[in-house]
């Protein structure tokens, strides 16, 4: 029994998890982990050749009662890295770029149910259930795919980080959706500067601006996605009319975090 043990599994599961498992996946992968030793130690679900395993088993199983083992399975990361493994489980996570690099959606990433497919060591992705009909894609690669990196559902306005902190140059995700009744994705842009601004840093008050200029310099310069205006302040989405609505925004510090849109970069400049 001790080649399943968490000590044994638990680096191994994050070595290959870690990555792309949140928190929220984590925890349902856990629970179903909690049940399903749960039922095994049952001894209503107990086989008929459990008195043939090892004494040091036996004597394992019976120092516990079944609440303890409920709550402490010394097995569950083994039985979370089997079921990812073998596609048996579908768990939240965000893949970049959707649907196969689709020109709409680059440099975005959204909200997804992914499955593993061990044959060709890739995902497929069931698309939120906000849409009007389900979407999937299938064959993305390990590097499209990321834990989100906050605990907000994309049905849900963001709380935005103190609108305050950001400055021109500071790199950013907006939450942004086409339709009201959309989920919203994530969307990397770079914070820009008013167009009065002398972009001189030791005169520059674009911080101090009740506006704030999100720049999505991935679109060419007379397009009208690559400048939006949207308010500072604010507890509520941003309505553009016909350019769909803005949420929350998240600032990002982490270079692995910028360095990963960058590698996603478009070879051409959008419309």
């Amino acid at each position: 029994m001790k080649c399943r043990s968490d000590e044994i599994w638990e680096p191994l599961f994050h070595q290959r998890w870690g990555k792309i498992i949140g928190p929220t996946a984590f925890t349902a992968l856990e629970r179903m982990a909690k049940g399903e030793n749960a039922r095994i130690l049952n001894r209503s679900y107990m086989p008929s050749c459990f008195w043939m395993l090892p004494l040091t088993c036996i004597w394992s199983f019976s120092r516990h009662n079944d609440k303890a083992l409920l709550e402490e399975p010394s097995e569950r990361f083994a039985s979370m890295y089997s079921d990812l493994e073998s596609g048996k489980l579908w768990f939240p996570a965000q893949v970049y770029n959707r649907q196969q690099g689709h020109v709409g959606f680059l440099l975005s990433c959204y909200d997804a149910e992914l499955n593993y497919v061990r044959d060709s060591d890739t995902f497929c992705a069931r698309y939120s259930p906000y849409y009007p009909r389900v979407i999937m894609e299938d064959g993305i690669p390990w590097a499209r795919i990321r834990k989100p990196p906050v605990d907000t559902s994309p049905s849900e306005f963001h709380n935005p980080d103190i609108a305050e902190e950001f400055r021109p140059g500071d790199h950013i995700e907006v939450q942004w959706k086409r339709c009201q009744y959309f989920p919203y994705g994530w969307w990397y842009g770079i914070v820009g500067h008013a167009a009065n601004c002398t972009r001189d840093d030791q005169d520059c008050k674009c911080h101090l601006d009740e506006v704030l200029w999100l720049e999505f310099r991935q679109y060419i310069r007379d397009s009208r996605w690559r400048k939006v205006p949207i308010k500072r302040k604010r507890s509520r989405e941003d309505s553009s009319g016909l350019d769909g609505f803005y949420g929350g925004i998240r600032k990002l510090f982490s270079e692995d975090e910028i360095s990963t849109w960058l590698q996603l970069w478009p070879k051409e400049s959008l419309q």
